[in-house]
């Protein structure tokens, strides 16, 4: 055995890779998301929407509930931040490219999951029917309620893997709380007239900042 006397303590040789709050917000997102399982969809439900469902349909539904059109706006979002912070101190080009490619990505990634729970939590809470909504993707069965909460689970680890990139450790906390406040907005808020208001303001804000930043 090696002597232990003058060794440096086990936490000095293995540093923690990511700091203690910065797991329990990663904790708090990855509880949040999971929650998107919610009860099981009903089997009569479940059957409707299998039947009229195919591989090319549910991508074409997919990306139609993800609303691309959104995607340029956010990004610009960011874009903008970014310019308005030019005159900052400068730091190198590589890290202000990586820095401004992560923030756009997982800009994206959060609008679009937002629609995707939004789309979702409307048709499960009987919002959207063949009377209210009849061209939306669950109501129709091209898109199968199985499949959306895959595609979000996967895209939220990808978010939860960028957000590991982003530095400094206070952007991080933006990013996860912006994240945190567009799935309450889609799932709980909407509803609220002047919340709903208040917290769109503030994920607006908050992308800017993330370009700024």
């Amino acid at each position: 055995r090696l002597p232990t006397a003058g060794r440096p303590p086990a936490s000095t040789l293995c540093p923690p890779l990511v700091p203690s709050r910065f797991r329990m917000a990663v904790t708090v997102t990855l509880a949040a998301t999971l929650s998107l399982l919610g009860p099981r969809v009903r089997p009569s439900r479940r059957r409707a929407a299998v039947a009229s469902s195919s591989a090319t349909g549910e991508l074409r539904g997919l990306l139609q509930m993800a609303r691309l059109k959104n995607v340029p706006m956010g990004a610009a979002l960011v874009a903008f931040g970014a310019y308005g912070a030019r005159h900052a101190p400068p730091r190198p080009p590589t890290m202000v490219a990586s820095q401004l490619v992560l923030g756009v990505a997982t800009t994206t990634i959060v609008t679009t999951g937002s629609m995707l729970i939004n789309d979702y939590h409307d048709w499960r809470g009987g919002v959207d029917t063949a009377e209210t909504k009849p061209g939306r993707p669950l109501v129709t069965g091209e898109v199968r309620p199985e499949t959306v909460k895959l595609v979000l689970k996967w895209g939220y680890a990808l978010h939860l893997t960028l957000l590991c990139l982003v530095e400094p450790a206070a952007l991080r906390l933006l990013v996860l709380a912006n994240t945190l406040l567009t799935y309450l907005y889609s799932v709980h808020l909407k509803p609220v007239t002047g919340v709903k208001n208040a917290v769109c303001a503030g994920i607006i804000s908050m992308a800017l900042g993330l370009g700024a930043t």
